[in-house]
């Protein structure tokens, strides 16, 4: 494991799996997402990316009494030394937090396993992790976005009542 957040009710696991990288969300146990590389990676140092780009305007839209934007799609992207080894759209993410109830994990799995298929806990890295960068940039709310949404909820509220 290199990294994980969540387990077998919902996250991701982000780990080498018989030497290739994957990467995995578990949608509430209803769907899991896959990443995988092709190929086992060659012994030496290597870099591995996850980039996911979400299609909805984030956490920021519930200001504007509106779901648009929560748990919506998104495109994944698993990169090997730069180079680009899967790419795949997510139809749903999981909405506003991953499981509260799960641990945060880096070199192991100290939780339960984000995919029982792939392997047991505590899933230890057995090689040598350097860094782990996570990086979260949170959506920018141009004044169409905020025009848009703040339609979206008065149409939402009136057809509540």
């Amino acid at each position: 494991m290199i990294n994980t957040n969540g387990g077998r009710f919902g996250g991701y696991g982000f780990y080498l799996l018989k030497g290739k990288p994957v990467f995995v969300w578990n949608l509430f146990n209803l769907r899991r997402v896959r990443w995988e590389g092709p190929e086992v990676l060659s012994p030496g140092k290597h870099t591995l990316e996850f980039d996911f780009k979400y299609d909805g305007l984030g956490f920021a839209t519930l200001a504007f009494n509106s779901i648009s934007g929560i748990g919506r799609s998104g495109t994944g992207v698993l990169k090997v030394d730069d180079n680009t080894v899967a790419t795949q759209k997510m139809e749903h993410t999981i909405p506003i937090i991953l499981q509260w109830d799960e641990t945060f994990d880096v070199g192991a799995d100290t939780g339960t396993p984000v995919d029982d298929s792939d392997y047991q806990v505590p899933f230890k890295f057995t090689g040598k992790l350097d860094k782990l960068t996570l990086s979260i940039e949170e959506p920018k709310l141009t004044p169409a976005d905020e025009k848009r949404l703040r339609e979206e909820g008065q149409r939402d509220n009136s057809m509540s009542q």
